[in-house]
């Protein structure tokens, strides 16, 4: 039987050329490989859920970053590969972020409620 894995994301670092929020990609990743996956966005991650990011014109060192990072399409095709995407509801409010300004399939979860969500899954990965 494959083990339920929760990918847990709570730093924002997409972008960052040593890990390109390694978190995101193995995400992206782990059902390939037959493990059912669920993303949690917590702490400053959940700016990742927010509708119409483009960081195709991030430059480092005077460099354009190429080919850019499409952190909402990144984020729709981790849910289009039947990823259940969650984010923290009191995270999203303490940075004034709006439930109708967040990606489609994002789902809301309360963090009186990560203890028993959390207990599901055989594994947490904590980015």
């Amino acid at each position: 039987m494959a083990k339920k894995i929760l990918s847990v994301l709570a730093h924002t670092e997409y972008g960052n050329l040593e890990d390109s929020d390694i978190g995101l990609f193995a995400s992206a990743f782990a059902s390939v490989a037959g493990q059912p996956l669920t993303l949690l966005l917590r702490g400053d991650a959940v700016n990742y859920a927010v509708r119409g990011q483009d960081g195709t014109g991030i430059r480092i060192a005077g460099t354009l970053v190429q080919p850019g990072f499409l952190i909402e399409t990144d984020l729709k095709s981790v849910h289009q590969a039947n990823i259940p995407v969650y984010a923290v509801r009191e995270d999203l409010e303490e940075r004034g972020i709006k439930k109708d300004e967040l990606t489609e399939g994002v789902q809301l979860l309360s963090g009186k409620e990560m203890g028993k969500f959390v207990d599901q899954f055989d594994t947490v990965w904590n980015w």
